[in-house]
This record gives C-alpha cells, structure tokens and sequence, in this order.
C-alpha cells in the first residue's frame, strides 16, 4: 500500500479504537490496536526506505500480493519482495530497522502477543493487564509517529 492509504486507515483504526474499552471490549481492542499498529509501522517502513511503497496487499502467504488493476476492478496474486509487512517479523526484513522503528516493534508486538491467548483463544485477562496494553500502543504510536516525522502527523 501506499504510505497514504496507511496513514488513512491508521486514522480510521485509531479513531475506532478510542471509543473501545480495552478491558470490556478486549479481544476488538487487541484487534484494532494490531491493525493500526501495522498500518502505521508499514507507514514508517516505506518513509524510512527499509520497504517498497507499491500498490499492492499483502495477502496471508508471506510475498504473496494482490495488486489491484483499477481500471477494471480485480486482484491479481503477485509475488515480489516485501512490500508490506503482516506482523512485527513477517515477513521478515533483511535491512537493519532505524532505532525508532526497532522500538515501536517491540512495543507493538505487544499487542500481537495478546492475539493467540485473548482472541482467538479464551485465556482471562489478569486483573490491570489492560493498562500495559494501552501503554504499548500508545509507546508504538508516538515512536512510529516520530520516525514518520510531520509527514505522519495525522492527530
């Protein structure tokens, strides 16, 4: 995707997630917070040069992409080098990541690790677990921000 179009949906997520209550809502919270996070770290991926800004999705087959033919409205499977990532390491990326984007990585992956044992698992969430969760997303927010410089600027 285009840095834009991550910018965009990073927005549209972020917006959504502040109307949820991470505890009360948890497994749509972990949800969203993930989403935005990779569309924001794809974002200052692209910024930074250490992936391609190409208009194409990455699919769920790690270099597996649909590329979009706009003009008649159909996906077409391609495989090239990453151009979006799915998750913090996935695929993964040969360039070192600039110290920024290292930091929100770990931050946001978090959020990630919450996904198997909150989501799709049924694992109770231990008593304040919730406020790590917002501190992650929130230290993965301001550093990718950060790395994007005023170009990500969209709060």
């Amino acid at each position: 995707m285009k840095i834009a179009a991550h910018l965009g949906k990073f927005g549209n997520l972020d917006a959504s997630l502040q109307r949820l209550d991470p505890r009360s809502d948890s497994e749509l919270w972990i949800w969203t917070a993930m989403n935005a996070g990779v569309h924001l770290l794809n974002a200052a991926l692209h910024n930074a040069g250490v992936t391609r800004e190409v208009d194409s999705f990455h699919t769920q087959v790690e270099g597996l992409y649909a590329v979009p033919d706009r003009t008649r409205g159909v996906f077409t499977d391609v495989l090239h080098e990453p151009g979006d990532v799915m998750h913090v390491g996935q695929p993964p990326i040969a360039q070192p990541l600039p110290s920024e984007i290292q930091q929100a990585c770990v931050s946001l992956k978090v959020i990630e690790d919450l996904r198997e044992p909150h989501v799709r698992g049924s694992e109770p969430i231990r008593p304040g677990a919730e406020d790590e969760w917002v501190r992650a997303y929130r230290d993965c927010v301001e550093r990718l921000l950060g790395a994007l410089g005023t170009k990500g600027k969209t709060q």
